[in-house]
């Protein structure tokens, strides 16, 4: 073979290692980028802490029963929301309508403005259905003299003493109705801050104050931050909602609400698009929201989706474009919001109640105001009650969405009862494993069965609370692990204390062996490299 044709092979040889280098180093790129985008956001391993206010049904939903008129109509929509399987409703109670004018409860026609709220907290609470009430909307009285009334009907009132009567008043009349209080909506937008440049320090000084109130009305009351609207606007008339909580956290907020919020809309994007960006509304928007709680040491608080959905409008929609994304099916809006639910279940322990929006519009479809209103778009059911595809699939979906599935939880009551004494508990989950928190006492055994399966015992020895593992390498499904506590002959019995579920999904661990292997192919392949070029280089030399 002529030295020509060996050279030319060489260069070849060269070129090819070269191209294989620079392809891995792509690859380690492409795996960094895959990497984020699979797991940003996502909590899966078995070592979680229990977040208050997650161990919770998920299932919201938002309402206008205040805008009802007839009774029979709001009894009706409450029995259909329980029928559903939602636990909580999401309902204004409007400052305007309750106080009319200044220390007056009284309406244009003689009547209690407290009548229709009563109705509906005591028709909510008779159906088990928790009430998120949304504090807010002032009366003209309460911004008297601000130059924005007429056009912006909602902002913060002149005097800060008004706004701590009608927290205090509310709060009052239904402790031990009512437990969650949202303390205003979308202050991070013009239309919601009375037309007021979006300050947020402005909106902690109400939510301090609406909260020590909230606080010493009930101790039991908890609190959730005012709604942030999804924007990507940096101001002044409407602010970003991550940048908005950070000048929460800024003025001092922290320390004023027990839950943080988000709004959830899918944008007419699949609820497993992963993608997380400033500019981009999907359903994975609130893994920001998380990270700036986390960046600010709060996150042993929860989230909750005040506002969650998809639009979904006819083919032949003739009315206002949608301001939410491109619109869905009803069949895929069905789909989407069921997928949601459980992507949240699997991913984000940190993620409580997720509110739908919404669940009926009070006025009909034919109302000169409603024609060509795209907002209709996300009811579950008709006017005339006629349920859409997505109560129905939610209401099919909802035994699973209501399972435990990822995170940490205390036991209820009849879990610690049952426990406490010697008796089976079932715990109902969805995810590849259960461990157990237990204080052990003096020890004793855990008897364990798995899905029916032959039973189990795990000793329990004495000493520091520890975690056991009832279940692992399960099926990413719901299951049920029946646990029996048997105690030691002496002193104290063990005590559950916690259950965690968890799941391993391969896109959680995987990555270091994918770059520990381009890593090592990487070294192998230039390593190739330099005892070629070396043997070629000894091979001139002594030719």
């Amino acid at each position: 073979m002529g030295r020509a044709l060996r050279g030319e092979i060489f260069r070849v040889w060269v070129a090819l290692h070269l191209l294989v280098v620079a392809g891995l180093v792509l690859s380690l790129v492409a795996t960094w980028f895959a990497q984020d985008y699979f797991t940003r956001g996502v909590a899966a391993g078995p070592d979680l802490e229990p977040i208050p206010h997650t161990d919770v049904n998920p299932m919201g939903i938002n309402t206008f029963l205040n805008e009802e008129p007839d009774p029979d109509v709001v009894e009706r929509s409450l029995d259909m929301i329980a029928e559903g399987g939602f636990g909580y409703i999401r309902q204004i109670f409007g400052w305007y309508e309750i106080e009319p004018e200044q220390d007056i409860y009284i309406g244009r026609f003689g009547e209690s403005t407290w009548e229709k709220y009563d109705r509906i907290v005591d028709l909510a609470n008779e159906r088990g259905i928790e009430i998120i009430a949304r504090l807010e909307k002032p009366p003209r009285w309460a911004r008297e003299g601000q130059p924005n009334v007429d056009r912006f009907p909602d902002g913060p009132p002149n005097e800060i003493d008004d706004w701590i009567n009608y927290i205090d008043t509310v709060v009052s009349r239904y402790q031990g109705r009512i437990t969650y209080f949202q303390l205003w909506n979308e202050p991070n937008l013009e239309g919601e801050w009375g037309g007021f440049p979006i300050n947020a320090a402005d909106y902690v000084e109400l939510l301090q104050a609406g909260y020590l109130t909230a606080k010493a009305a009930n101790p039991d009351a908890v609190i959730l931050l005012a709604g942030l609207a999804p924007t990507d606007q940096r101001g002044p008339d409407n602010l970003n909602e991550f940048l908005y909580l950070q000048e929460v956290y800024d003025a001092g907020g922290a320390d004023y609400f027990d839950i943080a919020t988000v709004m959830v809309y899918g944008y007419g994007y699949s609820p497993n698009d992963r993608r997380v960006e400033f500019e981009r509304n999907n359903f994975s928007r609130p893994i920001q929201t998380r990270e700036v709680m986390e960046r600010n040491g709060d996150a042993s608080k929860p989230i909750w989706a005040v506002e969650y959905g998809w639009v979904s409008l006819p083919e032949d929609w003739e009315g206002e474009p949608s301001p939410w994304g491109r619109p869905v099916t009803q069949e895929q809006q069905a789909d989407y919001l069921v997928e949601g639910y459980l992507r949240a279940q699997r991913e984000w322990p940190w993620m409580g109640v997720m509110a739908v929006w919404a669940f009926r519009w009070v006025r009909p479809d034919d109302h000169e105001h409603e024609l060509r209103n795209p907002t209709r778009g996300f009811a579950l059911v008709e006017h005339d009650f006629t349920p859409r595809p997505a109560y129905l699939r939610l209401q099919e979906a909802a035994p699973r969405i209501q399972l435990r599935h990822t995170g940490a939880y205390a036991l209820s009551a009849t879990e610690r009862e049952l426990s406490a004494t010697g008796q089976r508990v079932d715990f109902r989950f969805s995810g590849e494993r259960l461990d157990l928190v237990i204080d052990p006492g003096s020890g004793g055994l855990l008897n364990v069965t798995v899905n029916g399966d032959a039973p189990d015992s795990i000793p329990i020895v004495s000493g520091e609370t520890n975690r056991l593992t009832a279940a692992s390498n399960l099926p990413d499904r719901p299951h049920v692990v029946t646990v029996q506590l048997q105690s030691a002959p002496t002193t104290s019995p063990p005590v559950i204390l916690e259950v965690v579920v968890s799941r391993s999904p391969i896109h959680t661990w995987i990555y270091p062996w994918i770059y520990a292997a381009l890593i090592v192919t990487v070294i192998g392949v230039l390593a190739s490299l330099a005892w070629g070029l070396l043997n070629r280089r000894r091979k001139t030399t002594t030719g």
